[in-house]
């Protein structure tokens, strides 16, 4: 039950810091639209700038929610675990151990 608790709590870890990963994202990509120049031109390195950052953000966004996903069905996963071995084992739980 231990290593199922363990499991459990590493995979809402995951979770937490994906979601933490894709909101540092988020606030990366309004600071950027925020502190662009508002009559920039058509400058082409500062569009092919913009262009690779918006690529490498939304590559990230991608990862993190692919990850948040996974951590969220091996939390569910755990919980169902952790369930079971509480059923099965209700009767033989030793509390002085």
């Amino acid at each position: 039950m231990l290593v199922s608790l363990m499991a459990r709590m590493n995979a809402i870890t995951q979770m937490h810091n994906a979601q933490y990963a894709m909101m540092q994202n988020r606030i990366n990509m309004l600071s950027m639209c925020r502190n662009m120049p508002t009559f920039c031109g058509n400058d082409p390195s500062r569009l092919a700038m913009l262009n690779d950052m918006d690529k490498r953000i939304a590559t990230s966004n991608a990862t993190n929610e692919t990850l948040y996903m996974i951590a969220t069905a091996q939390e569910k996963a755990a919980a169902q675990i952790i369930a079971n071995e509480q059923k099965n084992n209700a009767n033989h739980i030793s509390y002085i151990a």
